[in-house]
């Protein structure tokens, strides 16, 4: 017992864990204030429209993260090896996604209502409305990505704080001066990410710009990013999926009330992504096997800290339902302590799926157990939700990501450092 509490304070003592408070404490305040207006919204819209917001919002999202991510960690990655002189992956990035993101934007838009038609005639409007997040979206990653790169996570976090403090400030002053709808919920979630572009702007150096982007350049940003836009485009999809595959198979009720248990766990999420953030830069410029492999350990025992503060929603679910969403959404305990036993091992997992990207290069591995997860995913979602309806759908996701992130950890650990 003693070794284990002398090696956990060891942890304590390294810059990672510094970075972590900044980028904890930062994620912490962002994320209750995104809390404040996603379970804001869901008590004055209702199971039925906050599971039609939630929907249209999941099907964008899932369109920016498949052809986004791949772009944001490529920037990470280079930019992270990058020296003053050679910034021209960073331009080949920006550009990227301005011209990805606003084309991606117009197509979703004309394509808006046959996917609607396709999944539930309700979402017509919602997901036309929704084609503005696209673009949006996009460009406010771009300064984010450079921010990590630099490991300038206090304005990295900053950007996020400033974009759910926008969200929340719209959400209330529509909600004053007139009346939620999902329509206008929508547009509280564009807004944010507009505030968010315009500060992350402001706090990087433009002066890639005048950097010259060569075909050999193009070739390794595309050689990195190529397989892991395959792999973000399946994580895109199996990350939301259930929602629309509830939404098809139930209503939109019971779609509202899986999506009120999954909210519970968006802390979850951001502590995943902090912690991913954190690592990545660092895995991507360790200069030998053995430096990698000791800060995995380290990384480890940090995540494993933070994915047993996750289980504490389990004897706590109840009273959090009532107290956040209402009785309106009694029928969501049971999903949130499901899902509580999957996100506890979604955490655990960050510096796995972190150490197989950047420090072992298996972006194709990535790939696989992406793949892999999808098909878990929707099988279990097809099979569970028509007999347990919202139940059904957080045994799937909870079983999908324990799975997934305990085959990540193995394949992690049997993977050598790639060669510098």
């Amino acid at each position: 017992m003693a070794k284990i509490i002398k090696s956990l304070l060891a942890v304590t003592r390294t810059q990672t864990i510094k970075d972590a408070v900044i980028v904890t404490a930062g994620m912490g305040l962002s994320t209750l204030l995104a809390a404040a207006s996603i379970f804001l919204i869901a008590r004055l819209l209702g199971p039925t429209g906050f599971g039609l917001y939630t929907t249209a919002l999941a099907i964008v999202v899932i369109v920016i993260d498949s052809i986004d991510l791949a772009i944001s960690s490529s920037i990470v990655n280079f930019a992270s090896q990058a020296t003053d002189a050679d910034k021209s992956f960073i331009k080949y990035g920006f550009y990227l996604k301005l011209i990805l993101g606003l084309t991606a934007g117009a197509l979703f838009a004309v394509l808006s209502q046959p996917v609607a038609n396709l999944i539930h005639p309700e979402l017509k409007p919602y997901l036309l409305l929704a084609a503005a997040i696209i673009p949006a979206v996009f460009l406010f990653r771009f300064p984010k990505a450079l921010l990590q790169s630099q490991r300038r996570f206090l304005a990295d976090t900053s950007v996020d704080i400033i974009i759910n403090l926008l969200r929340l400030a719209a959400v209330v002053a529509i909600y004053l001066v007139a009346r939620l709808t999902v329509g206008n919920s929508l547009l509280a979630y564009t807004l944010g990410a507009v505030g968010g572009l315009v500060l992350g702007a402001k706090l990087i150096s433009w002066d890639f710009l005048k950097a010259k982007v060569t075909p050999k350049v193009k070739r390794r940003f595309f050689h990195f990013q190529k397989w892991l836009t395959a792999g973000f485009i399946l994580a895109a999809i199996h990350g939301r999926v259930d929602t629309a595959i509830l939404l098809r198979l139930t209503d939109a009720t019971t779609t509202g009330i899986y999506q009120a248990a999954y909210r519970f766990f968006m802390p979850a999420i951001q502590f995943a992504a902090a912690l991913s953030l954190i690592f990545a830069p660092r895995f991507a410029s360790f200069p030998d096997s053995a430096t990698s492999q000791k800060y995995l350990f380290k990384a480890a025992k940090l995540s494993l800290i933070l994915a047993a503060l996750v289980l504490l929603i389990i004897p706590l679910s109840e009273f959090l339902v009532q107290l956040i969403f209402g009785s309106g959404y009694q029928a969501a305990v049971l999903p949130t302590k499901i899902l509580s036993l999957g996100f506890a091992f979604f955490v655990a997992g960050a510096p796995y799926v972190s150490h197989l990207i950047y420090s072992t290069g298996r972006v194709k591995v990535f790939f696989g157990l992406s793949l892999i997860q999808l098909a878990l995913l929707v099988g279990l979602d097809l099979v569970l939700i028509p007999q347990y309806q919202a139940v059904g759908a957080a045994l799937a996701a909870s079983l999908t990501l324990i799975a997934l992130n305990t085959l990540t950890a193995v394949l992690a650990l049997t993977y050598r450092p790639k060669p510098t």
